[in-house]
């Protein structure tokens, strides 16, 4: 299984990562940092569609080892169940980390932001937080030309609420890191359970 831990830059993924390799699952999992490629200066939503087929095909390869892979980074949940090898896994689930815009604003500034770059990085939070919550909000932010084939008639026809849609949802605006830490565990061990939501595209 392929477990993506995602959200836009400040809604409190950074210190999540390192507590959950700390964890016991109860299962072999593997994590992984979704930048821990490199990130050309000039990424952009195509670049981005590539580099999560990357990580797409590294979880098909662990799985085959037996292995679960935790993922964790700026993945919408409609680009990694595009992306062309998901059919290959045997199941993807997804926590979606929010935040309000002055809370991320907050935190981006606390850790050196550019006040003249914040706009760009909030607009995208409530942009993701949606696209999280409802498949059909906005899609033509990520349906863009892409060398890379995605399938995006995979979620093209689900509405909010479709059972398919594989997506949990966790307001980190009150939460400490460590609460956050704790309710993501959670969440991974119903996921690797079954007893939380996730599909599988074959």
């Amino acid at each position: 299984m392929l477990l993506s831990l995602s959200g836009a830059s400040g809604v409190g993924k950074s210190t999540i990562l390192v507590a959950l390799e700390r964890a016991d699952l109860d299962a072999p999992v593997v994590g992984v940092e979704f930048d821990s490629i490199g990130v050309p200066e000039d990424a952009d939503t195509s670049w981005r569609h590539g580099a999560i087929e990357h990580w797409v095909r590294f979880a098909v390869d662990a799985q085959d080892e037996g292995k679960h892979v935790l993922l964790c980074g700026q993945v919408p949940p409609g680009e990694l169940l595009a992306a062309p090898s998901a059919d290959l896994l045997d199941g993807i689930a997804v926590c979606v980390l929010t935040a309000s815009a002055d809370v991320q604003r907050s935190r981006l500034l606390g850790r050196g932001e550019q006040e003249d770059g914040l706009i760009h990085h909030l607009r995208f939070g409530a942009w993701f937080a949606a696209h999280a919550a409802d498949p059909r909000h906005l899609p033509e932010v990520i349906r863009v030309p892409s060398a890379v084939p995605m399938d995006w008639e995979r979620w093209a026809d689900w509405e909010s609420g479709d059972a398919r849609w594989p997506v949990a949802l966790i307001d980190t605006d009150a939460l400490t890191p460590a609460q956050v830490a704790d309710r993501v565990e959670t969440w991974a061990r119903a996921a690797l359970a079954g007893d939380a939501p996730a599909v599988t595209l074959r």
